[in-house]
């Protein structure tokens, strides 16, 4: 009994020699047939080349270019054989490699499968007519560099008509775009692309400026001179006023060996002084009290009960009159008067005493006068004297509430360590009438094989949840799975309700893997989301109703960021429609860190598709750190800090609900931060110069008021360019404004 397979095994033999035979009929007579197996031989002659120019062709035997044999330059119109012989049976293919310049050549019986010499595979190059691309420029005002097809530049500093030097040939497709645009206009092209058959003069390049204020040179910042500032903050309410801090070293002379001081210092805007900023005079003109370091302040801005004035909070972290324990320290602005700290004693900070405070402390305010602190500080009891705790103070009803005690008035459940900065938002839901708020923060699961853990309190209705129970098995925390993340989390709120938190968190994700390949899976950290909204829930047996819930992941797949390379530093932002952004930095297919975005308008997300969805500058540096805004009509701006092969510079891409697109830098040269300390640039001076380089992250705030509304970037920058070292640098405050 003969079966199926073997009948088809018994005709294959036939069927191949035929196939064989056919395909060598084909080859008509560009191969001389012989019956022996070879080696043979391939070429044939190459006529058309121009004088002085060069051709560069190949042999690809059954597809594969193995080595150089097969590979040939020539610089006169000759005949040609490859060197490298090919069997009987072998397919062969030539093409034209690099043609000659400004000629375009073709292949003549170029392949086939090889049954002798093959010494007809004939090339011929003709040269095309050239024809040139240019336009005119409009509305200019800056340096704008133009380049076509990511190779030829020009720049241009006026309007005028322009054309790209080189002249290309007939039938080929070319793209003109902006490289680099002046920092306050975005330029645009028309008429960019096409395939050249006769001279192009028709691509315009129209340039409109925008509000935008930046820094013109290094002598506009806005800290005091002669020491250090560091880490700004910004807050900004819905009509534009505004609050800026930071700390910087105050100058103070001090003993030997004692380390310089740094103090708390504050920029506002049309709070002081009606519609005008107002900075510190010098360097005594801070909020902190003298005599201990202050650190780290982080800045809020809200109304009162009545939505009819501002209000502030700023907290900060300071050294207490012993010098041995970090403290949290409290400025207001209340009633239009400020009140800050009158000394360094138990009386004036408001943690719990006995320890010092961990990380940034955060704070948040609403529009009704609501304002909550967190931070995090070792409790003090019996074995968690070393793991610290989250705590936090709230102003309701026009009191502050602080916790009086280490032991006694843990936000967190002890007997497990709260790591990294804790994150809190405040809003309103209307369809309860309640003041709400959301506190996350990050805290280990327990035992060798557990993980830090994300966990969530409320405040709905006039009161916290229950105090969530760190453990895995308990099922608090609002990861799906237990593995390690390695930042803290983020949160934010509207005033109808809706919430979202985000964090990252490791997944394993399996072999074979494209980036790091090796017979385990591989831990790779993805960003995560979970959302507090109004939805349609089953009722059985009724209709569906509508029911406020969290949303999160179902598992470890269930996240919004692409597979392959691990996300760092995750941010959201939302706007009184429920509109949100999530923002992650995640490296791209170079293996350079950029910045991703998932965007929730219309009631959708929109996630990346792709590791090249990102809106960073796509080249050979990456991004160090960004900020991101979101205004209630739905604009949106993401500023971030990145090298440029020279220094690090501030860059801003911008969504405008008017348009409905982004606006992202063109390039290098199309940063924010100033470049110089003069007018003379740092390129022409003629000597070694040392760049003034952004050396903190920048941050963003926008106002609410009519479109385009208020805006305000802020970043540390060394203050000069220096011929030589060293020298007297110092790190400024500076800012771009959009007023």
């Amino acid at each position: 009994m003969i079966k199926a397979g073997n009948a088809v095994r018994g005709v294959r033999t036939p069927v191949l020699l035929l196939m064989v035979a056919s395909l060598a009929a084909c080859g008509g007579d560009s191969a001389t047939e012989s019956s022996g197996s070879g080696p043979y031989t391939v070429g044939g002659t190459v006529t058309g080349v121009a004088s002085g120019s060069m051709i560069s062709i190949s042999n690809r035997v059954n597809q594969q270019l193995a080595n150089q044999k097969n590979r040939m330059s020539l610089r006169i119109n000759t005949a040609y054989i490859f060197p490298e012989t090919v069997a009987s049976g072998d397919t062969y293919q030539v093409v034209v490699e690099d043609d000659p310049l400004n000629q375009r050549c073709t292949v003549s019986n170029g392949s086939g499968l090889v049954s002798g010499d093959v010494n007809n595979v004939n090339i011929h190059c003709v040269s095309p007519p050239q024809y040139s691309i240019g336009g005119n420029v409009s509305g200019l005002s800056g340096s704008l560099m133009l380049k076509i097809n990511g190779a030829e530049a020009i720049t241009l500093l006026a309007d005028s008509p322009y054309t790209f030097p080189t002249r290309l040939m007939s039938g080929t497709e070319y793209q003109v775009a902006v490289y680099n645009e002046p920092a306050n206009q975005d330029c645009t092209v028309s008429n960019g692309t096409g395939t050249l058959n006769s001279h192009v003069a028709n691509v315009s390049v129209n340039c409109v400026s925008d509000s935008w204020v930046h820094p013109a040179h290094l002598a506009v910042n806005i800290s005091p001179d002669g020491e250090n500032a560091m880490s700004p903050q910004v807050a900004m309410d819905d009509n534009g006023n505004t609050v800026v801090v930071w700390y910087q070293f105050d100058g103070v002379p001090l003993p030997p060996n004692v380390l310089p001081r740094t103090q708390i210092y504050m920029s506002d805007y049309n709070i002081t002084t009606p519609d005008a900023w107002t900075h510190p005079a010098d360097l005594t003109d801070h909020i902190s009290f003298t005599g201990q370091s202050a650190i780290n302040p982080q800045v809020a801005i809200g109304r009162d009960q009545t939505n009819t004035f501002d209000e502030v909070v700023i907290v900060w972290s300071q050294k207490d009159t012993v010098g041995n324990n970090s403290q949290l320290f409290m400025s207001e602005y209340r009633a239009n008067s400020w009140s800050h700290p009158a000394g360094l004693t138990s009386g004036s900070y408001i943690n719990p005493l006995g320890s010092f405070i961990y990380d940034n402390p955060q704070v948040a305010m609403d529009d009704r006068g609501n304002a909550i602190i967190a931070w995090t500080q070792d409790s003090g009891v019996g074995i968690d004297v070393d793991k610290p705790q989250l705590y936090v103070s709230e102003y309701r009803g026009g009191i502050w509430s602080h916790p009086g005690s280490r032991s006694a008035d843990t936000f967190s459940q002890t007997g497990r360590p709260v790591r990294f900065t804790p994150a809190v938002a405040m809003g309103r839901n209307p369809a309860t009438g309640s003041d709400d708020a959301v506190v996350v923060w990050r805290q280990h699961s327990g035992g060798a094989s557990g993980a830090f853990l994300i966990h969530r309190r409320e405040y709905r209705g006039g009161a916290w949840s229950a105090v969530p129970d760190p453990q895995f098995s308990s099922g608090d925390a609002i990861t799906p799975f237990q593995s390690d993340n390695l930042s803290s989390p983020r949160v934010a709120m509207d005033n109808n309700g809706n919430a979202i938190i985000v964090w990252e968190q490791a997944v394993q994700e399996t072999q074979p893997h494209p980036y790091f390949p090796g017979a385990s899976p591989v831990d790779i950290t993805h960003v995560f989301k979970s959302e507090y909204r109004e939805r349609l829930v089953p009722d059985p047996p009724g209709p569906d109703i509508l029911v406020w819930s969290w949303l999160g992941p179902v598992d470890q797949f269930d996240n919004i960021s692409q597979s392959g390379l691990s996300v760092q530093s995750p941010d959201v932002v939302m706007n009184e429609s429920g509109e949100a952004m999530i923002t992650w930095r995640q490296e791209d297919n170079s293996r350079k860190q950029r910045i991703f975005k998932s965007e929730y308008r219309a009631s959708e997300w929109t996630h990346p598709i792709s590791l090249a969805d990102n809106i960073s500058l796509g080249d050979e540096y990456g991004v160090a750190g960004y900020d991101v805004a979101m205004a209630d009509n739905g604009d949106a701006i993401i500023a971030w800090r990145q090298f440029d092969g020279f220094k690090y510079s501030v860059y801003k891409s911008e969504y405008r609900v008017s348009e409905g697109v982004w606006r992202n830098p063109k390039g290098v040269m199309d940063a924010i931060s100033s470049e110089v300390s003069s007018p003379i640039d740092c390129d022409e001076r003629g000597v070694d110069c040392f760049p003034a380089s952004v050396s903190s992250d920048p941050m963003i705030a926008m106002d609410n008021s009519a479109a385009p509304g208020d805006a305000l970037i802020l970043w540390s920058q060394s203050d000069i360019e220096a011929t030589t070292l060293p020298a007297a640098v110092t790190q400024k405050i500076f800012k771009s404004e959009l007023r």
